[in-house]
């Protein structure tokens, strides 16, 4: 009997049969161009691996940064310091066809079983688990379906579950740590109740039993599952019907066993916040706060973990002296009590002091490009205008 999983736990766009969800063993045929295929006269491309998630293993040493522009991961030295300005040599590559690495978002360590995983965003909607030996065109350890658009990653030891963040569904969707293929997840927070509009990055809080969501506030709509396929408007016995709309970017605190329409503990949202954009998070347990990588202003914010409502950040990594520029993830280092982010601006990594505040410098610099190399800054370029008038192409990300 074929189970049906309800609509939004089916990635629409999965690219993976499910041979080879199931097996990475069997030869699969390969794509290749057609002889009257043109080559381009020149290209609009960024060469070198642009940063988007990051992660640290202090146990090991080791920092692993996601790349979606030439689809890969990076592992690198955590103590290696490139300020100099030169591109870091990174210990190893894991980058080509069989690594089933696209656009590659939020990446996370299990340090224990020395394992990375990382979404695939935008196309593949897919989670990657790679163990920390592979190198060059890997093949990996398992690959998981999920829904559209995931974005972030967070483990939960405890419970051994893989909690992954859904933005055009407005959820988080819970998986066995070892869940691959196309199986269904374990429970889901999705519903108008948990207030998530455009959930990014997320954390797993074990010695609290909390969950923290980071939130766009890009708010789409509940989508429902009819039984025949999905619908924007709700039945108004399920739920009040809900259209779209702009709201605040926040970071909603769960119980780490919430599940349903169910209602955040407490959340931070407001003026005061100076959240914009908010991307990777993490949870500082040396300081007991909660820390963010704020797109909107190139900052890093830091907020007391106890506190919801519209408070202000107890502490603010913000200037030009920092190099921040564009943050996307973001990692906490507790052992050493450093703080990692990377920036998607300038093919940068940076590592502070987890008790830094203000304009301050890095303590240490990986760079997947040389310093000063430009990038075109494209995440997912879609279709594209010219201007006539300016001479100018505009491409939308």
């Amino acid at each position: 009997m074929i189970r049906r999983l309800p609509c939004w736990a089916i990635a629409p766009a999965v690219v993976l049969s499910w041979a080879a969800l199931s097996s990475f063993g069997a030869d699969e045929p390969r794509s290749k161009p057609f002889p009257e295929d043109i080559p381009a006269a020149r290209m609009v491309a960024d060469p070198y691996p642009a940063f988007n998630g990051i992660a640290v293993d202090p146990e090991n040493n080791v920092v692993v940064a996601s790349d979606p522009n030439r689809k890969s991961l990076l592992l690198y030295d955590r103590l290696h310091n490139t300020a100099e300005g030169t591109q870091t040599v990174p210990i190893r590559h894991i980058i080509g066809p069989e690594t089933y690495i696209g656009m590659a978002a939020a990446v996370i360590l299990d340090s224990q079983r020395q394992e990375i995983y990382t979404a695939n965003n935008d196309i593949e909607d897919t989670v990657v688990v790679m163990p920390y030996v592979a190198n060059g065109n890997a093949k990996p350890a398992r690959v998981l379906s999920v829904p559209h658009q995931a974005w972030g990653l967070a483990l939960g030891r405890s419970s051994d579950e893989l909690a992954v963040t859904a933005e055009i569904f407005n959820a988080v969707v819970f998986y066995r740590r070892e869940a691959k293929g196309v199986e269904a997840p374990m429970r889901v927070i999705r519903g108008p109740k948990t207030r998530l509009a455009d959930p990014h990055g997320i954390y797993w809080d074990d010695a609290h039993d909390e969950i923290g969501v980071a939130s766009h506030g890009n708010f789409r709509g509940v989508v429902q599952n009819t039984g025949g396929g999905c619908s924007p408007a709700p039945s108004k016995e399920e739920v009040p019907s809900e259209g779209g709309e702009f709201r605040p970017p926040s970071i909603s605190i769960f119980a780490s066993n919430a599940k349903d329409d169910q209602a955040p503990l407490r959340m931070i949202e407001g003026d005061s916040t100076r959240l914009d954009w908010p991307m990777g998070i993490a949870e500082d347990p040396m300081h007991d706060t909660i820390v963010v990588a704020n797109n909107g202003d190139n900052s890093i914010l830091i907020f007391d973990r106890k506190r919801g409502g519209n408070v202000a950040p107890v502490r603010a990594i913000h200037g030009d002296k920092t190099g921040i520029n564009r943050p996307m993830g973001l990692s906490v280092d507790p052992k050493n009590g450093e703080i990692w982010v990377s920036n998607y601006g300038d093919h940068s990594a940076l590592a502070f002091d987890s008790a830094a505040d203000g304009n301050v410098t890095p303590k240490r610099i990986l760079r997947s490009a040389p310093a000063g190399t430009a990038t075109p800054g494209f995440g997912n370029p879609m279709a594209l205008a010219y201007d006539t008038k300016r001479e100018e192409i505009l491409v939308p990300n």
